[in-house]
């Protein structure tokens, strides 16, 4: 599996947990526990987004490296 098809799957699963954590903070209607439960869906969604943002970067380092046979080569 590539690093990208990866990050995909990890930041749809991430999502859904943020998205079914806000939902029940909301089914709660307690203010402390909703601001809580909304901060830690924020901290998934944010996650998400690294995982994503990981990937493309080795995604990308991985295809410069096999642009460049010398550095291929040398395992650089």
């Amino acid at each position: 599996m590539k690093h990208e098809e990866f990050a995909k799957r990890a930041g749809r699963r991430l999502e859904t947990v943020a998205d079914r954590l806000e939902g029940e903070g909301r089914r709660l209607g307690i203010d402390s526990a909703a601001s809580k439960t909304t901060a830690r869906a924020q901290e998934l969604r944010v996650a998400a987004l690294l995982v994503r943002e990981e990937a493309t970067a080795v995604n990308r380092a991985e295809e410069e490296l096999s642009a460049d046979p010398v550095r291929l080569a040398a395992g650089v």
